[in-house]
């Protein structure tokens, strides 16, 4: 502290206390105004607590740069839609199993004509693609739904199948947390098999349908199958008796559904076999008609036309051949034929009866013809001979007589040894046609596809 004596300026002593005062008052003043320096020496004093420290906030940002700011269904489904897993699942083995748990089998229609039937399948499948399986921590969800369209679905065909189209069964699929996929394909497929007709219309037999996928070389797919049920067992004048899988030589890539089919045949025996019954007892009791005047011709030929008009029907519905052509076609040739020999038959013992001979161009001199010579003689040799020719006349009429009876009554029995004849044939027939239809099989392989 200054002061002033005498006209100097001088400087007077100080206690030590008020100077240590002063000191720490500077002191204090300096560190309020810089306080990085202080931070910066705690710093260089202390490296490693300021490194530690650092850490947990750099795990925590990392933790936080992880974890998905999204977690709904919707984004789980953008997520695994993301990663566009449109190929097969690639397994080490190449192999994917594909599960079948359920087969819902109909029968649309049975073509007795062409050989073929057309079925309408709902399959049911599931397989497994470990690309599309998630972390339910992270997402807390077991289920999704994905459109079919953004992922891969496995691919049936029919081996035996004329024409088969393949459908999904809706535009979605199920996926699971753990990768497993569910779906369901529509099929309708038309299938060629050799029905057994041959005991048509009791007919009965098995068609395949042999349903696999691609495998080549130890790569592709393979199905492991369930069960299998039916709906609408009945289809017009067909029976689905029973469905169910089976493999040929236990192979796993030649599996089929084994489809027992039966014919009703109400229906095509009123229609057909009736019919045939009916026209053959009409024309053994056509026999009863007397030769002369031709009303059995007559009768004849029209039971012959409509025997025509049901074999035409017939060979509308039947195949023109095959391994086991249907009996019933044979059974209506053999008809149509007994038929037709019964109408000749009888053509012939009524020019028989009428004429006495089969010769055309025979001709009988009938009553009129001899009238017109006895007139011609009695204008020549005149009245006076008149009772003589009169009585030639009457000799000339019984003696034609006599001898039309003749004929008649041998046209009658000839008649009855064919009749006799007729009746058994028909007999044996009736025997024999039974024996085929009911008696015999004809066994048909129909799994020669894969041979």
């Amino acid at each position: 502290m200054y002061f002033v004596t005498g006209g100097r300026v001088g400087m007077r002593p100080m206690d030590h206390s008020v100077l240590k005062c002063l000191f720490s008052l500077l002191l204090l003043t300096v560190s309020a105004a810089d306080p990085p320096s202080n931070a910066a020496i705690l710093a260089s004093e202390q490296p490693s607590n300021t490194a530690s420290a650092n850490q947990p906030s750099n795990a925590a940002t990392s933790s936080t740069a992880t974890t998905p700011s999204c977690t709904t269904r919707r984004c789980l489904a953008s997520m695994l839609i993301a990663k566009k897993a449109l190929s097969q699942p690639q397994s080490p083995s190449c192999i994917s199993n594909i599960s079948v748990p359920l087969i819902v089998y109909e029968t649309l229609s049975v073509d007795t004509k062409d050989l073929r039937f057309e079925s309408h399948l709902q399959v049911r499948l599931s397989w497994e693609d470990p690309d599309l399986s998630w972390d339910t921590s992270v997402y807390h969800h077991n289920m999704v739904v994905l459109p079919v369209s953004k992922i891969w679905t496995p691919e049936l065909h029919v081996t035996n199948g004329v024409q088969t189209m393949m459908k999904h069964g809706n535009k979605d699929l199920l996926v699971h947390s753990n990768g497993t996929i569910e779906h369901m394909v529509i099929m309708d497929t038309v299938v060629g098999c050799e029905v057994n007709l041959y005991n048509y219309p009791f007919a009965s037999d098995f068609c395949p349908i042999a349903i696999n996928v691609w495998a080549l070389n130890g790569c592709g797919m393979f199905l492991n199958f369930g069960k299998v049920s039916k709906t609408s067992a009945n289809r017009g004048d067909w029976l689905t008796e029973n469905v169910k899988l089976d493999a040929k030589g236990g192979r796993d890539d030649r599996n089929y559904l084994w489809v027992s089919l039966k014919m009703r045949s109400e229906n095509p025996f009123m229609s057909l076999v009736l019919p045939s019954i009916l026209i053959i007892v009409a024309d053994v009791v056509s026999f009863t008609l007397p030769l002369g005047g031709g009303e059995r011709i007559s009768f004849k030929v029209t039971l012959v036309l409509s025997f025509i008009m049901f074999l035409i029907i017939l060979n509308d519905l039947l195949p023109g051949g095959g391994q086991c052509s249907p009996i019933i076609r044979k059974h209506f040739c053999f008809c149509l034929v007994i038929l037709v020999l019964s109408t000749l038959q009888s053509m012939v013992l009524t020019r028989l009866a009428k004429c006495g001979t089969l010769w055309p161009c025979s001709l009988s001199k009938s009553k009129d013809s001899l009238l017109k010579d006895t007139d011609n003689e009695e204008a020549s040799e005149g009245e006076k001979n008149t009772p003589l020719q009169v009585v030639k006349f009457l000799n000339k009429m019984a003696a034609q007589d006599q001898k039309k009876a003749r004929r008649h009554r041998f046209a009658n029995k000839v008649d009855l040894i064919c009749f006799c004849i007729y009746l058994t044939v028909l007999i044996v027939y009736t025997v024999v046609i039974l024996y085929f239809s009911f008696g015999s099989q004809c066994v048909i392989d129909q799994l020669d596809f894969w041979s």
